[in-house]
């Protein structure tokens, strides 16, 4: 009786799985196809070749999705809902998001200033919730944003209004990841399994994700999510992305002033700059062993003349 009943769970949850599926593609398919159709600077036949070939994905999704319900592959059925409920919440933005024009408010920094000067007396305000909402959720690359602030506050203000901004966003971002992001990841894989990889990663991730948010060459927004999800403690992420996002605030605000890109000696330097983060991460990255052992040695040092 009790094999019966626990077959009979497995069957309604498989149902539901297989209707939540279905009901996701479908959803999924119309939002994107109407994405594509508000997109401006696609043909007709452009639009066309897109929305096929999105439909044609997110039906071998679906097949997939099916496959894995059947299959009883438990991880990977959790995986892919999780996936299409995280494409439908981008998709429902990306359209929110048409419709308001802000796409096209985005595409520039001068673009980007002409819409917070109608803000008016509230344009610090509107600007330091732009930032954190660029950390957060909007699709906006921080160079467009902070080089709009430049020239509308000057740079130290533009520095100011930033930091606040940037830096509002990246601890939500680090406790969504924290507390919603360990359920999810915990949900899909299990427990036990996060808490082993967790602890096979502790102490590395924090050298790792610290190279990554000084380094100008990765996305900082998606790792303060990560970073949520790491075994870096609250405390050295509040201390360590202050001072990353302070320098690389500063660098972007003043940086502009001092090496402009309008000159072949600017160019040069901008050239050498971006050179150098290259060989630095390679040097890090073939060493990270030796530099794992210095980092920790480092740290357990600070933490005895602490006490």
């Amino acid at each position: 009786m009790k094999k019966n009943n626990n077959d009979k769970k497995l069957r309604k949850s498989d149902g539901i799985f297989l209707s939540l599926f279905f009901l996701f593609s479908v959803f999924s398919i119309i939002l994107g196809c109407i994405c594509i159709g508000n997109t401006k600077g696609l043909g007709q036949q452009a639009r066309l070749l897109f929305s096929v070939l999105l439909s044609f994905a997110l039906a071998v999704a679906c097949i997939c999705s099916v496959w894995a319900v059947f299959h009883k592959k438990e991880t990977l059925v959790k995986t892919l809902l999780s996936g299409y409920i995280f494409l439908l919440f981008c998709l429902v933005l990306a359209l929110i998001l048409q419709k308001t024009g802000f796409f096209e408010v985005i595409q520039s920094s001068e673009s980007l200033q002409s819409y917070l000067t109608t803000a008016g007396g509230w344009m610090p305000v509107v600007y330091i919730v732009l930032q954190f909402l660029q950390v957060v959720i909007l699709p906006i690359p921080s160079v467009v944003s902070t080089v709009a602030g430049v020239a509308l506050f000057g740079a130290w203000r533009a520095t100011l209004y930033s930091l606040i901004g940037i830096l509002l966003g990246s601890v939500f971002a680090f406790f969504i990841g924290r507390k919603i992001g360990n359920r999810a990841v915990s949900w899909m894989i299990g427990e036990e399994t996060l808490k082993k990889w967790q602890k096979k990663l502790k102490g590395k991730d924090n050298l790792v994700l610290t190279l990554m948010f000084v380094l100008p060459l990765f996305p900082d927004d998606v790792l303060c999510f990560l970073a949520g999800l790491s075994s870096m403690t609250t405390r050295y992420f509040l201390i360590m992305i202050l001072i990353a996002r302070a320098l690389g605030i500063c660098a972007t605000c003043y940086s502009f002033e001092f090496i402009p890109f309008t000159t072949w000696w600017g160019l040069l330097l901008w050239g050498i700059f971006f050179l150098s983060v290259v060989v630095i991460f390679l040097y890090i990255y073939k060493n990270m062993d030796k530099l794992q052992k210095k980092w920790a040695k480092f740290f357990s040092k600070s933490r005895k003349k602490g006490k």
